[in-house]
């Protein structure tokens, strides 16, 4: 386990550099608390003005921005175990304060679990939080932590009450157990959905459960199946309403991965998939609020579940959707079609641009002054009108072979930190690569 503590700013550029990671379909956004911004409001933008605003009660900090990194060795660690030990290191450092911002970002783009936390330096009272030994006394909280951590995981003594690993295995069976599911494929589904691998043994007739390829303990298959129903279907209203959930966020995702992790975000519920990881054949429901267990194809094939569309198709309907709201309305501004494109596609118009999965187009320039002058008009702000005759629109180019002509690059400017200045982010004598690099990680687990 390592915690880094990454250069501070004063302009919150971390959060431009996790937006991005975002966009590009490598991060998501895990938590926000005390935040005075609506979900649907959180851009880069936003939410780096929200932090400053929120840090200049107290104006003799310059740096104000303290992000802090916290990362594992492959998936040693679920990224709800690291945001539970990112949470106790905050508390340990000063951090923990009611009201205190925080942004917490889990990365996906290299083979170690981490995450990202931001928040201030400013305590919500206006004082400055202590930066005293700073790193010192990081080391020393992360040490203790993680022995605490470890103990309690290995069913130690801890503030003297007996917790033996024993005992914590017992509640996780008798948990899962206390869920409705209909064979023993469905429970071992519940099992992979708390963290847990399960190995079949034919020769006693049990399964054993592993967790970080450690053996946590066994049950026999009578047990499972004692327990199991005979029959357990969705009633007609609850097929269509997680079909038509399934539907939705399988058009504003663009893989399997991140379909599973807005479904596991905002209902409760985990989606497991049976067969190869590039190839499944069929999938799971894992209902956790309502502690029940589906089969996937009651709601959608797989086939229909992993029809993804490819960032051509996505873009020709936005666009297409931007000139439909303003064939309707001509006097709408960006934020009014901004409503619709977040609740429709998860995506914004910025500057001129709107992204999605890490690839971006450029609006035609007559939607964008479009734009531009009912934006200055909502405000009763008079326009400048020129007697020059306006250019003719260049055409536009693609960075995608064989897509819809619309589709460029993501300009630097639009995608927060430059990747040239990651290097002036992270450093100050601190290896950009330590955190998302493979190669550093891997030596550092050596070492």
């Amino acid at each position: 386990m390592i915690i880094t503590i990454l250069p501070s700013s004063t302009t919150f550029h971390a959060i431009a550099y996790n937006e991005k990671k975002v966009e590009k379909g490598q991060a998501s956004l895990i938590e926000a608390e005390n935040i005075g911004l609506r979900p649907e409001a959180y851009t880069a933008d936003n939410l780096r003005g929200y932090f400053e605003l929120y840090s200049a009660r107290n104006t003799r900090i310059q740096n104000t921005q303290f992000h802090v990194a916290v990362s594992c060795k492959g998936n040693e660690y679920s990224y709800e175990q690291l945001l539970d030990i990112a949470h106790r290191y905050l508390k340990e450092m000063g951090y923990a304060e009611e009201g205190q911002p925080l942004l917490a970002y889990a990365h996906r783009d290299t083979p170690n679990n981490h995450i990202h936390i931001i928040t201030s330096r400013v305590a919500p009272d206006g004082h400055r939080i202590s930066d005293k030994f700073e790193k010192r006394r990081s080391r020393e909280v992360c040490e203790r932590i993680m022995q605490e951590y470890h103990s309690q995981q290995a069913g130690q003594i801890i503030d003297g009450q007996q917790s033996t690993s024993e005992t914590a295995n017992t509640e996780v069976w008798n948990e899962a157990l206390s869920y409705r599911y209909t064979s023993k494929a469905q429970f071992y589904a519940i099992l992979e959905s708390m963290g847990y691998d399960c190995k079949e043994d034919e020769q006693d007739y049990s399964v054993s459960f592993y967790k970080n390829s450690t053996c946590q303990g066994k049950l026999s298959l009578q047990e499972i199946l004692r327990h199991a129903n005979k029959e357990n279907r969705p009633d007609n209203r609850r097929r269509q309403q997680l079909r038509a959930i399934l539907q939705k966020y399988r058009n504003l995702s663009a893989n399997k991965e991140e379909l599973a992790a807005h479904m596991k975000r905002k209902f409760g519920i985990s989606l497991v998939f049976v067969g190869k990881p590039d190839t499944p054949y069929g999938y799971i429901v894992v209902d956790h609020k309502n502690k029940t267990v589906y089969k996937g194809g009651e709601f959608l094939s797989i086939k229909e579940l992993l029809q993804f569309e490819d960032a051509a198709t996505r873009f020709a309907k936005i666009e297409q959707t931007i000139d439909d709201l303003l064939a309707d309305n001509p006097k709408l501004t960006t934020a009014d079609i901004n409503r619709v494109l977040y609740r429709q596609f998860g995506t914004r118009i910025h500057r001129g641009t709107v992204s999605w999965n890490g690839d971006t187009i450029n609006l035609r320039e007559s939607v964008v002054r479009q734009l531009h002058d009912n934006y200055l008009e909502s405000r009763g702000i008079v326009k400048h009108v020129s007697t020059h005759q306006p250019k003719a629109e260049k055409p536009r180019h693609s960075s995608l072979p064989g897509s819809n002509p619309n589709i460029s690059n993501m300009m630097d400017s639009q995608a927060g930190s430059k990747d040239a200045n990651r290097e002036n982010e992270v450093g100050h004598g601190m290896n950009v690569n330590d955190v998302d690099d493979e190669q550093s990680q891997q030596a550092k687990w050596r070492r």
